[in-house]
C-alpha cells in the first residue's frame, strides 16, 4: 500500500494522488500530474490543458450530468494512466476546460484498494 497525505491546500482537504499519463499513439508522457480522488464521478476527467500537452486525439463525445441536473456533451480521449508505480491502464477520459486538476473517477479507482482515513487526512492505495 502506498500512503498519500490529503491535499490541505484545498478546502476541505481532499485525497490526491500523483499519476503519470501517456498518449497511447506516440508514448508522449506527463509525469506527476495531481489527481483528486472523486468517488462521485463515474468517469475520470482531464483538464483541457493536459489533453493539449499530450496531443490526445478526440475519440468521441459523452453526455455528462452535472450539479443541478444540467447535462453537457464533452469530448472523450484515450489515455494510459499509471498511479505511482502500478502498471499503466488504458482509460477513456472526459476533457473539461473548467477543471483545475485531474479527477480520478470510479472507472480508475475501482481497480485499486483504497483506504480513506479522514481524521488522519491520509489515503492508502494498493
Amino acid at each position: 500500500m502506498i500512503r498519500y497525505s490529503y491535499n490541505t491546500q484545498v478546502q476541505p482537504p481532499a485525497p490526491f494522488v500523483l499519476v503519470t499519463l501517456r498518449n497511447p499513439a506516440d508514448a508522449k508522457e506527463l509525469p506527476n500530474v495531481p489527481a483528486q480522488i472523486d468517488l462521485g464521478a463515474d468517469q475520470s476527467v482531464l483538464p483541457n490543458a493536459v489533453v493539449q500537452a499530450l496531443d490526445l486525439p478526440q475519440m468521441g463525445t459523452m453526455m455528462v450530468g452535472g450539479l443541478g441536473g444540467v447535462n453537457y456533451t464533452l469530448p472523450t480521449y484515450a489515455v494510459h494512466l499509471r498511479i505511482h508505480d502500478f502498471p499503466f491502464q488504458p482509460v477513456k477520459v472526459i476533457g473539461a476546460a473548467n477543471e483545475p486538476w485531474m479527477l480520478l473517477g470510479r472507472d480508475v479507482v475501482n481497480a485499486h484498494r483504497l483506504v480513506l482515513d479522514g481524521p488522519q487526512l491520509a489515503l492508502e492505495i494498493g
